[in-house]
């Protein structure tokens, strides 16, 4: 299992890549979605074991994979920390402008940013937590039920249908078929959640 890291160390680790795209010339914009989007831009998630970011160049850019290797070693964490994995779970039918919310640009010296991040929206985000649904596992069961929780709260959904209405906006074939999501969201423990979740804070 990875090494956790929190919101401040992944906040300088963007400086980082920031001021690495600066010096090569050029802006890198991605968006982070999972457990670090909800570490960034809520207040009720506080560490990550990666960064999933939308979809990168394949090899990565020289400056970049230099960028992310030397962070890993410095912070001990995991080669893979900065990956690209969940592009293949995004909706083809979220639209960038509308279901993502600009989060800030890196670095946060007041030099000319090299990096521009934004999140998903917390009905997005939502709906993406619904699709993977990992609330048996058992390793990230509890974090993950605790993060559908709260941003239920969030959003303002209260009910098994409505979650799945939402779910059907982003993923009409995950909740044609959403036996698993209905099942876990009938038996989920409902205690435990923040009493004032936010999204973004």
């Amino acid at each position: 299992m990875a090494a956790a890291f929190d919101r401040d160390a992944l906040l300088d680790a963007f400086d980082q890549i920031g001021r690495a795209a600066v010096k090569a010339g050029t802006k890198l914009q991605i968006a982070v979605y999972g457990g670090s989007a909800l570490m960034l831009a809520s207040n009720f998630r506080f560490a990550t074991e990666d960064v999933d970011v939308s979809q990168l160049e394949h090899p990565l850019p020289d400056w970049l994979a230099a960028v992310v290797h030397e962070i890993a070693e410095k912070n001990c964490w995991q080669d893979n920390w900065f990956n690209d994995g969940v592009a293949f779970h995004l909706s083809s039918l979220a639209d960038h402008a509308i279901d993502h919310l600009e989060f800030g640009t890196f670095p946060r010296d007041g030099t000319s940013p090299g990096l521009a991040v934004s999140v998903p929206s917390a009905e997005y985000l939502l709906a993406l937590k619904l699709k993977a649904a990992r609330i048996l596992d058992p390793l990230r069961g509890e974090t993950e039920r605790l993060d559908i929780l709260n941003l239920m709260q969030v959003v303002g959904i209260a009910t098994v249908e409505e979650a799945i209405a939402l779910l059907g906006r982003y993923f009409p074939v995950s909740a044609a078929s959403s036996e698993k999501q209905r099942f876990l969201l009938s038996n989920m423990n409902r205690d435990g959640g923040i009493d004032a979740p936010k999204y973004p804070r």
